[in-house]
C-alpha cells in the first residue's frame, strides 16, 4: 500500500504522487522508514519535557537552547486560554502546530504527550503551543460544566489566534493531539479554516456510544473486575446506561437508573454503571464528566467533506480505542469526501499509550510525525 505524501507548497493541501492507497494504511516498509530517526535529532535525545539533551556533552555543557519558550493567554468565547509557544531560533515566520490535552482535569497529566513533543518539533523548526484545557491548571472555565465542544472552540481559538503571531506561518498551521486530544483536533481541523493540516494518535473515529462501551469494557476485563462471561451479561446495561448520556434525557437516564438499582441486587455493583446521581455528585467522576456529557455528540459526519492531510497513529492492541473500527471509519469517511490526503499508520504491539507492549520501550512516534510533517508541511530552512 502506498504513503501519500502531500507537497510542500503552502497551500498544504495538494497531492504529489499519482498513486494511493484505496486504505491510505501505510505498509510495513514504509512504516519502518517514517520511525526512523530523523536528521535534526540526530545526536539529540528528548526528555519529558524541556530541553533536549546532547547525547555526548561535555560536562558542564548546556542542553539544547534551539528555541524559546512564550507564555500566552489567548481569548475564547470570553474565558482565558494559557498556554506556552515554543519558537525555534532564528528570523522568518514557522510551521505551527498546536497540541491539545488528553482525557482528565490532571493538568500535568493530561499535557504529557504535548510536554514531550512540543520541545522536539521546536528543536527541528516547527513551533508548537501547548495549552491547559479549559477549567484546569491556570486557564478559565469550569472544567465539569465542559464538553469536547468547548474544547474544541478552545483548541480551534488557538490556532486562529496564532495565525497572527510574527512569527508563524498562518499558511502552515496544524493541530495534533493522543487519545481524547487526538478526536479534539480532529474535529477541531474540520471546523477552523485556519487549521491546514491534522496528526492525530490513538483518536477515537467511532461513535461516542462505541468509544466508551470499548474502553470501559476492556478496561474492567484487563484488570480481573469483570469476566468474558460476565461482560456479555452486563454489557447491554452499558449500553443503555451510555445511550441515556446521550439522550440528555432526564427521563431516560431515571429509566436506566431504576434498572440499575434492581441489578445491583444480583450482581456486584463494580462491574455495574453507576447512575447519573453518583457520577455527578462523587468527586472521583468529576475527571470524566466532560467525557461522559459528549457522547451524544456527533464527530463522524463532518468528516465527510473533510479534505485537509492528516496522519492517524494507532496502536494495533490498543485496548482503550478500537483501532479497526477507526481505521475502517477513517476509509469510509475519507472516501465520502474524496480526500486522498491521508495516512494511516498502524504500529504493531502498540497499546493506548507509545510504548511497545513487549519490550516496554518507547515507540518513536516523534520519529513518525516528524518525517511525515518534514514531507508534508516543511520547515522553515
Amino acid at each position: 500500500m502506498v504513503l501519500v505524501f502531500v507537497t510542500t507548497s503552502n497551500s498544504c493541501q495538494q497531492v504529489s504522487t499519482s498513486t494511493t492507497s484505496k486504505s491510505g494504511i501505510v505498509s510495513e516498509t514504509q512504516l519502518e522508514n517514517l520511525l526512523k530517526k530523523p536528521l535534526c535529532l540526530e545526536g539529540f535525545r528528548p526528555n519529558q519535557s524541556g530541553p533536549l539533551s546532547k547525547i555526548d556533552a561535555k560536562e558542564g555543557e548546556k542542553d539544547d537552547s534551539t528555541f524559546t519558550v512564550e507564555k500566552i493567554r489567548i481569548p475564547s468565547d470570553g474565558l482565558m486560554i494559557n498556554g506556552w509557544l515554543y519558537l525555534p531560533l532564528g528570523s522568518g515566520k514557522f510551521p505551527l502546530i498546536v497540541l491539545t490535552n488528553g482525557g482528565g482535569d490532571g493538568s500535568r497529566g493530561i499535557k504529557s504527550l504535548s510536554d514531550w513533543i512540543a520541545p522536539i518539533l521546536a528543536h527541528c523548526g516547527y513551533a508548537a503551543f501547548v495549552h491547559d484545557k479549559r477549567g484546569t491548571g491556570e486557564s478559565e472555565g469550569t472544567f465539569v460544566a465542559s464538553t469536547y465542544e468547548d474544547f474544541i472552540q478552545d483548541a480551534g481559538n488557538c490556532a486562529k489566534w496564532l495565525t497572527k503571531h510574527p512569527r508563524i506561518n498562518p499558511e502552515k498551521v496544524g493541530i495534533m493531539g493522543g487519545s481524547e486530544g487526538g478526536l479534539i483536533a480532529v474535529s477541531a481541523a474540520c471546523r477552523f479554516p485556519e487549521i491546514k493540516f491534522v496528526i492525530s494518535f490513538a483518536g477515537t473515529v467511532v461513535t461516542g456510544i462505541e468509544d466508551r462501551l470499548n474502553a470501559q469494557l476492556n478496561g474492567m476485563v484487563d484488570s480481573g473486575v469483570l469476566t468474558d462471561s460476565l461482560l456479555q451479561i452486563v454489557k447491554p446495561l452499558w449500553e443503555s446506561s451510555f445511550q441515556a448520556w446521550a439522550s440528555h434525557d432526564r427521563a431516560e437516564h431515571q429509566k436506566v437508573d431504576a434498572r440499575i438499582g434492581e441489578w445491583r441486587k444480583k450482581y456486584n455493583r463494580q462491574v455495574l454503571p453507576f447512575m447519573k446521581s453518583e457520577m455527578e455528585t462523587i468527586p472521583e467522576f468529576s475527571s470524566v464528566l466532560p467525557t461522559w456529557n459528549s457522547i451524544g455528540f456527533d464527530y463522524l459526519t463532518e468528516l465527510e467533506t473533510f479534505t485537509k492531510p492528516w496522519l492517524a497513529i494507532f496502536g494495533e492492541v490498543d485496548r482503550v480505542v478500537p483501532t479497526q473500527a477507526s481505521v475502517r471509519n477513517i476509509g469510509k469517511y475519507m472516501g465520502i469526501s474524496g480526500n486522498p490526503n491521508y495516512s494511516i499508520a498502524v504500529i504493531p504491539r502498540c497499546g493506548h499509550a507509545p510504548v511497545d507492549t513487549e519490550t516496554r520501550r518507547l515507540v518513536r512516534i516523534d520519529h513518525l510525525l516528524l518525517n511525515w510533517l518534514n514531507q508534508n508541511v516543511s520547515p522553515l530552512r
